[in-house]
C-alpha cells in the first residue's frame, strides 16, 4: 500500500489514573506530543504541565496544538488550555526548556504545583537518520545527469539530498517520486515536494538544469520514511523511472523525529494549483 501509518515518535507512556487521560511520545531532542489529552479535575493552571529534573526544578513547557486542513498542517500556539478542561484535545505539541537531556518527567500539574499524574522520560529521543547510498558517497544516480551524494532522513516525512543534479530541460517532466514495491509506476508511488517551492497541494514538476543543489522534499501526507522502499526522479507523463534508491526504515529499529509542521496564525493559504 502506498498510503501508511501515521508515525509520532517514541512513546514514553500514558498517564493512566487519576483522571488524566492521554497518551506521551518524544518527538525529538525538544519536543513532546501528547495524543488524546483529557483532564477531569478543576484547580489546574492555564498550562497545566511541567518538565522536573533529577533535582527536582520544575519547567513549565510552552505548548501548541496541531491542526490539519486541506490546504496543509499548522501549530497553534496556546496560552491555556481554557476552562474547559474536560475537552479532548487530540493532538498537543510540547517544547520544552533546553532539551530532554535535562528533564526526567513530564508531569501533569494542579495550581499548587502538585504533580497529579506523570510519565518518565527515559528513553532516547529519535535522531535524523544518515544515510541512504545506493554506493559509497553517491545517493541518486541515474539518466540525463542524475546524480547527489547520500539522502539524509531529517524526519519522518522530510529527506535532505545533496549536491543533486539533474538536466531536467532534456526531459518532459521530472519530480521527486517516492512509494513502494517492485515496480516504479503511477500506481506504486506518490509525487514528493520540494520544501521551500511546492505546496502541500500541488508538486511542480522540475524543468530547469539543476546542479549541485540541495533539495528538501517532503513526502506526501499519507507517507512516512517507514512506508516507502524507494525515492525516484520519475517522468509522470511517460510513467518512466530516471534513476532511483533503493530505501526503507523500519520503525522499530531506526526511530527517526516525526514530522512537525511549522507554527502559524492561521490556517495556511491556499496556494494556486498552477505550477
Amino acid at each position: 500500500a502506498i498510503n501508511g501509518i501515521e508515525y509520532f515518535g517514541v512513546s514514553v507512556g500514558e498517564f493512566g489514573g487519576s483522571g488524566v487521560d492521554g497518551e506521551v511520545f518524544l518527538a525529538n531532542s525538544t519536543h513532546l506530543q501528547i495524543l488524546g489529552f483529557r483532564v477531569g479535575k478543576p484547580n489546574l493552571p492555564p498550562i497545566p504541565f511541567a518538565f522536573i529534573s533529577a533535582s527536582n526544578e520544575k519547567s513549565t513547557p510552552k505548548i501548541y496544538q496541531y491542526h490539519s486542513s486541506p490546504n496543509g498542517e499548522w501549530l497553534e500556539k496556546l496560552v491555556s488550555l481554557g476552562s474547559n478542561q474536560q475537552k479532548t484535545h487530540t493532538r498537543l505539541i510540547v517544547k520544552m526548556t533546553g532539551s530532554a537531556a535535562q528533564w526526567k518527567q513530564f508531569a501533569v500539574v494542579d495550581s499548587s504545583g502538585n504533580i497529579i499524574a506523570s510519565v518518565n522520560l527515559n528513553q532516547k529521543p529519535p535522531q535524523p537518520f544518515c544515510c541512504f547510498e545506493s554506493e559509497p558517497d553517491m545517493g541518486l544516480f541515474g539518466e540525463y545527469g542524475i546524480i547527489s551524494d547520500p539522502i539524509e532522513v531529517i524526519d519522518s516525512r522530510t529527506l535532505r539530498i545533496p549536491r543533486f543534479s539533474y538536466k531536467a530541460s532534456q526531459t518532459p517532466d521530472g519530480y521527486f517520486f517516492a512509494g513502494a514495491g517492485t515496480d516504479i509506476d503511477q500506481k506504486t508511488g506518490k509525487k514528493a515536494m520540494i520544501v521551500g517551492r511546492d505546496s502541500t497541494l500541488n508538486a511542480c514538476p522540475m524543468l530547469k538544469d539543476i546542479t549541485d543543489q540541495t533539495m528538501t522534499v517532503r513526502l506526501d501526507r499519507s507517507q512516512t520514511i517507514y512506508d516507502i522502499e524507494w525515492i525516484s526522479v520519475f517522468c509522470y507523463k511517460y510513467s518512466h523511472d530516471f534513476g532511483h534508491l533503493d530505501m526503507g526504515l523500519v520503525e522499530n529499529e531506526e526511530q527517526v523525529p516525526p514530522y512537525i509542521p511549522d507554527v502559524r496564525t492561521s490556517e495556511p493559504p491556499r496556494l494556486s494549483q498552477r505550477c
